[in-house]
């Protein structure tokens, strides 16, 4: 099972020589992410997909010692976010998103009938936003195309909650079972 997580960097991080992955460099917000994708690497291949406004896009598997602040505008590294989502919907078996409202707006919301189109069938989305950035796009849409989408209304500082990841990896774990 191919399972993509797009998400946000979080302002606390770990001194890079200290750890080897992207995904182990940021800490406090992000790590219910890590969490997240250790959970869900027992079902497959879990790609950490990570948009930094100090460091553009990243991958979670990506060596810390290639991390170079990029010092612009941040809109080449949204826009190669943007394009690996978009890649992403065609391809993976569950698509995860928890962004926050700008980033959803600019990344999510501007290609949404893209995504919804070109989503493989039986993909399991869950998505997680705050009620603006959901407003901004037609989930109903989605939900016709397939039948797993999970939405997680984001209030405050919680990229995901306990219940909504348990909603997934339940989801998750019925579909692996299929």
């Amino acid at each position: 099972m191919q399972i993509e997580i797009f998400t946000e960097d979080s302002g606390t991080t770990a001194e890079e020589a200290s750890v080897e992955q992207v995904e182990n460099f940021f800490r406090g917000g992000f790590l219910p992410i890590k969490d997240l994708s250790t959970e869900l690497s027992s079902y497959g291949d879990v790609s950490i997909h990570i948009l930094s406004e100090e460091y553009g896009y990243l991958q979670g598997s990506d060596s810390t010692r290639e991390l170079k602040p990029t010092g612009g505008d941040g809109t080449e590294p949204a826009s190669d976010f943007s394009e690996a989502l978009s890649e992403a919907s065609q391809t993976a078996d569950v698509i995860v998103i928890l962004l926050t409202k700008s980033v959803f707006k600019e990344t999510v919301t501007e290609q949404w009938e893209a995504l919804v189109s070109n989503t493989k069938p039986n993909t399991i989305w869950c998505i997680g936003a705050s009620r603006s950035a959901l407003s901004s796009v037609d989930i109903e849409k989605l939900r016709s195309e397939i039948d797993d989408v999970i939405v997680y209304q984001r209030v405050g500082v919680a990229r995901i909650s306990t219940e909504y990841k348990d909603e997934l990896i339940e989801a998750i774990d019925q579909a692996s079972d299929e």
